[in-house]
């Protein structure tokens, strides 16, 4: 029987990633600012229609992911020994308020481009504005993650030590004024990092590890036969 969370679990990090990337450097655009008029975020919206909204849909796949890397990644946490459990879970949740905040910032983007289709104009720029600053979650979610995630590192023999440094300082930052953008990058190149290295890894049989456990066990504890 090898460890509950299988190496190959990793690559739903990598997959995370790789549509993380693919929406915001390919379906992302230089959205209208909150003080963009109704006419010019309905014409953003209409001209860039199919691409903000495949961006919006995509938004639950990625969130899947996301969770299932992180819950794989908690657990190889657990079996790596680490002395809290306080970093695992505070990962985890963080995690969860990053989704949270991904799926928030999709369906505003939804409604502003559906607005915008049905010449609702009102509803689009005022929708506009609310993603303008939907980003409050997402930061949050991702600077309590990666804080999380670095107490982990630093608790465990899973990642290297740096990994975690790493994590803890820009999670902090992130939530200190304009430093949130570093919470923005660094938290999906750790998923990436972390899932490359994990990938790289070497299972371990936990069915032969304690089978060859026990014999040396039992040999410590036997008495010593009298002369």
């Amino acid at each position: 029987m090898r460890q509950s969370g299988s190496r190959y679990w990793a690559w739903t990090g990598i997959a995370f990633f790789a549509l993380f990337a693919f929406s915001i450097f390919f379906l992302n655009g230089s959205t209208p600012g909150e003080k963009a008029s109704a006419q010019t975020v309905m014409h953003y919206y209409n001209t860039h229609h199919g691409r903000t909204t495949a961006d919006a849909l995509l938004a639950p796949l990625i969130v899947a992911l996301g969770a299932i890397y992180f819950t794989y990644l908690r657990a190889r946490a657990r079996e790596a020994r680490a002395t809290s459990d306080i970093g695992p879970t505070t990962m985890l949740v963080g995690a969860v308020i990053w989704a949270m905040g991904a799926l928030v910032g999709s369906v505003i983007e939804l409604t502003v481009s559906s607005a915008s289709w049905h010449q609702q104009a009102q509803i689009a720029q005022t929708a506009n504005v609310l993603s303008n600053d939907s980003w409050i979650p997402f930061i949050a979610g991702a600077a309590t993650m990666l804080i999380g995630a670095g107490v982990t590192v630093l608790q465990s023999s899973l990642l290297p030590k740096w990994m975690g440094y790493v994590a803890i300082v820009a999670g902090v930052a992130s939530l200190v004024g304009p430093g949130g953008f570093l919470g923005f990058i660094v938290a999906p190149l750790f998923v990436l990092t972390s899932a490359v290295m994990m990938l790289m890894r070497r299972e371990i049989d936990v069915t032969t590890t304690a089978a060859a456990t026990v014999p040396a066990q039992a040999t410590a504890e036997a008495p010593t036969a009298k002369v």
